[in-house]
């Protein structure tokens, strides 16, 4: 797993890749031209290739625990920015709900002052 600690964990996903297209091969037969003559060349229970895909990802991992910290102090670092994130949205809809409120609101009181406009210019009129 050294090798690939060069290019840090961008490598993982290809290691744990490989480990899943070396799956199949933890059985292996060989066939001459006569079917009587089968050799299996690897036999390797699940158990066993499992054992080795975690350690060799263990390895990987133990092999650059700064980076491992390091990703994991960025993954808090964003999960607190997208709460942040949330709540400032959060906020923000909920003051433009408030400015639409009371938009609504002045255009009833508009209405309701030309309205009463309109009776006391009509009082105004009668009283004259």
């Amino acid at each position: 797993m050294e090798p690939l600690h060069q290019w840090g964990l961008k490598s993982l996903p290809l290691a744990v890749a490989w480990f899943e297209r070396a799956k199949p091969c933890t059985a292996l037969t060989i066939e001459d031209a006569y079917s009587d003559l089968r050799r299996r060349i690897l036999e390797e229970s699940e158990e066993a290739f499992e054992s080795r895909e975690l350690t060799a990802m263990y390895e990987f991992v133990r092999g650059m625990p700064k980076k491992v910290l390091e990703r994991r102090d960025e993954l808090a670092l964003v999960a607190v920015y997208d709460d942040k994130i949330a709540m400032v949205e959060e906020e923000k809809k909920r003051i433009q709900e408030d400015v639409e409120s009371r938009k609504r609101k002045i255009t009833q009181l508009e209405e309701e002052n030309k309205r009463l406009r309109g009776i006391v210019e009509t009082v105004r009129n009668a009283l004259d």
